[in-house]
């Protein structure tokens, strides 16, 4: 191979972009279109931190539920009614306006009053309810952390109040119970809220009972007076009824008639039914008379006997003419195989002749048995007949009781009247004493004891509770994107520094940090080799062969990946058939050698070579690939930046170009150390290894400023361990792996 010259300047580097824009935490400006996509596929990419933060906010509404105080509700519907008549003919009282906002609102406090709180206490006993007393009087004001202290370390129960604290338990029922005027109605509801869902719907119902109470209390002396009168001549009237009542039973019970009573009446109603029952008897025994005179007409006559439904209907008769039948037919048959003294025809003919005859008799017992059925209905009418003469004896006999009866039923029935009156009386009176205290309030709907809760909303406190934490995780995840500098795209990559992403190379699965793994041999046809197959393509675009022969590979940061690619890329050549030599010129942590050998070991490297203790043949060695040579990091050097700075590496790359088609150095990270900035010059392509999604955007944007500086010649990007994730989002990275008859072992082959 004839030597070539040595390398020509270095080309300068594009200038990256002045003012990246750090400011919306990905490093381009606020005003790209694509903003929006980004920042959706950033949900998208930390989705697990919103599925968490919703996880934990959820986890603390649960806990909320558990520990919060359940609330019962109940409701009394009432109706301030404006229907005042005239009871009992009095003077109708002066009306009210009831539909006056005035008067709704009087009768919606007087509801909460101290008075009537009393009555209401006083009536249902609650001084002395541990339902009321033992339970916190401002249970929906207390903080859920008290009340889950209170769940594990019970306080004891309070002793009943004395009445010294009838004021703090009455200012408590007071906070219980809430009055609300439906606006445009009469309604009023009565809502109480507690703890126990029994005691809501008892206290709810008796604060309208109790102000009916106050009510009936206020009346007039008047209508009082009235209803006492009425009071005494209902109960004597009571008397006297029960009196009437007793003298007939009396009479029932000495005259033994318990039918008397047209509801107990059973003897008319038994006479009815004897005369039913005797009329369809007659009516049975005539239809069969009818029909047994007609099968004594027809004599012995067989055939016409069984045309009388009675005859033909008979079990028996139907089965023998059946099997008739089919011996006949099966005899049919007979006839065409067999002749007259054949036994098998003697013996058909013989059973046709029983079977006929077995069909005669049997019609003769079906008419004994039908003249067995019309005596039975003879028998059963006349019986039929002597119960209904009977039972007309009886009925003659009760009438005649029946006089006095009625007498003494019509009396119950006047003093039953008077005593209805009465009280009907009563009740108006009543009525009355309402409407004089200004409207009638009538109950439109009890109270109900409460199946489910109304404190706390489960469904709206859950639902709150997720909301909340989808909003705290995407609050999270912007608070993230800002913070996070990184380069994750092509586009942020060639946005923020000017240059072009050569190639993209996937995450790999079981690669940690320094590891490294000779992908393009090893794995073939893994998109990770088809990755620097892509670079190999694209760097042979950049101009003529001949002047692009060096390649350095280089980082802004340690553990993004530069030697693993360094490694590839110079395999990628070899397999082209380009013998390759490797140079590993990262003098402060060498990994060429451990990387490729699978060891470290204390063989000669480069520092041997730039202190003029090896030659360049000494320190080559061969590797696995085809093709591939490389020279390890060597003894440690104490001055790894001196020596670079030397002309032995100049020396070093002008031998290495007469027996290599193509070398490639691996590099220490520039913003770590300066000794990469020295190379520069003898190289014609660096490539810059970024890490996606690692590296932040200010470091890979002063690395490039550096070499701008030092002017390298900078040619591109490498984006390196892409995550999976990412490649369909964005659009920079594609699935493109073989399929169909490539899809088992490549177009490599076996690997």
């Amino acid at each position: 191979m004839t030597p070539s010259n040595p390398p020509p300047g270095p080309n300068p580097a594009p200038a990256p972009r002045e003012n990246p824009g750090y400011g919306n935490g990905y490093g381009y400006s606020s005003q790209n279109s694509s903003d929006f996509a980004r920042t959706w596929h950033a949900l998208l990419e930390r989705a697990w931190v919103v599925v968490l933060t919703t996880a934990v906010l959820l986890g603390v509404g649960y806990a909320y539920l558990r520990s919060a105080p359940v609330l019962y509700s109940s409701t009394a519907t009432i109706q301030a009614e404006d229907d005042q008549p005239n009871i009992l003919r009095m003077q109708a009282v002066q009306r009210q306006d009831i539909q006056a906002v005035d008067y709704l609102q009087t009768v919606a406090q007087s509801l909460t009053s101290r008075p009537l709180l009393e009555r209401v206490a006083e009536t249902n006993q609650l001084w002395t309810d541990p339902r009321f007393i033992t339970a916190p009087q401002n249970a929906t004001n207390r903080g859920w952390v008290l009340n889950a202290f209170e769940k594990f370390w019970p306080s004891p129960p309070l002793a009943p109040a004395p009445a010294t604290n009838h004021a703090r338990m009455l200012n408590a029922l007071g906070k219980m119970v809430q009055v609300k005027l439906r606006r445009g109605t009469r309604l009023i509801d009565i809502t109480v809220t507690h703890r126990d869902p029994e005691l809501t719907e008892v206290i709810a119902n008796s604060i309208y009972t109790a102000y009916l109470s106050a009510r009936a209390e206020r009346a007039d002396t008047s209508i009082g007076q009235v209803n006492d009168s009425l009071s005494k001549e209902a109960e004597r009237l009571r008397t006297k009824l029960e009196q009437s009542v007793n003298a007939l039973q009396t009479y029932k019970e000495k005259a033994k008639a318990a039918s008397l009573d047209d509801t107990q009446n059973t003897v008319v109603t038994k006479l009815k039914e004897l005369s039913t029952k005797a009329t369809e008897a007659k009516s049975v025994r005539i239809s069969k008379e009818t029909e047994y005179a007609q099968i004594l007409n027809l004599g012995t006559n067989i055939e016409a006997l069984m045309t009388v439904p009675a005859v033909a209907g008979d079990p028996t008769v139907l089965a023998l003419q059946a099997s008739l039948t089919r011996a006949e037919n099966d005899f049919a048959g007979l006839g065409k195989r067999y002749k007259e003294k054949h036994p098998k025809y003697i013996q058909a003919t013989t059973q046709i002749a029983e079977l006929r005859g077995s069909v005669t008799n049997a019609v003769f017992n079906a008419v004994k048995t039908f003249k067995a059925g019309l005596d039975s209905a003879k028998a059963a009418e006349l019986a039929l007949d002597q119960a209904m003469q009977t039972q007309e004896a009886a009925a003659l006999d009760l009438s005649k009781l029946a006089i006095q009866y009625g007498v003494l039923a019509r009396e119950v029935e006047s003093d039953r009247v008077l005593y209805d009156a009465v009280l009907k009386g009563m009740k108006e009176a009543w009525v009355t004493k309402e409407t004089q205290q200004g409207g009638v309030i009538r109950l439109v709907e009890p109270a109900h004891l409460p199946e489910l809760p109304v404190s706390p909303r489960k469904t709206a406190i859950m639902a709150m509770s997720g909301l909340a934490g989808i909003f705290l995780g995407v609050l999270i995840v912007m608070g993230l994107r800002v913070a996070d500098t990184s380069i994750k795209t092509v586009d942020e990559a060639e946005t923020i520094l000017g240059l072009s992403v050569f190639s993209v190379v996937p995450n790999m699965r079981g690669l940690k940090n320094g590891d490294s793994r000779v992908v393009v041999s090893e794995d073939a046809g893994s998109e990770a080799a088809e990755a620097f197959r892509t670079l190999r393509t694209s760097f042979t675009m950049l101009g003529r062969a001949e002047e692009r022969r060096v390649f350095l590979f280089t980082s802004a940061m340690p553990s993004e990946g530069k030697t693993f690619c360094s490694i590839n890329y110079a395999a990628s050549l070899a397999q082209l058939g380009r013998k390759t030599l490797l140079i590993d010129a990262d003098l402060r942590r060498p990994a060429v050698e451990a990387n490729l050998l699978g060891r470290q070991t204390s063989s000669a490297g480069i520092t041997d070579y730039l202190t003029g203790q090896k030659k360049i043949d000494q320190v080559v060695q061969p590797t696995k690939v085809a093709n591939l040579f490389f020279i390890a990091g060597g003894s440690m050097a104490t001055n790894p930046a001196e020596l670079l700075a030397k002309d032995g590496l100049t020396a070093l790359i002008q031998n290495a170009l007469q027996d290599y088609d193509r070398v490639v150095i691996d590099s220490a990270p520039i913003n770590a150390v300066s000794d990469t900035l020295l190379m520069c010059k003898n190289v014609q392509t660096v490539c810059l290894v970024v890490r996606a999604s690692y590296t932040s955007s200010r470091y890979v944007f002063r690395c490039v400023q550096l070499l701008q500086s030092a002017e390298a010649s900078l040619a591109g990007i490498v984006l390196n361990r892409m995550p999976q994730r990412r490649r369909a989002g964005y659009g920079a990275y594609y699935d493109y792996q073989h399929h169909g008859k490539y899809g088992k072992n490549g177009v490599y082959g076996k690997h």
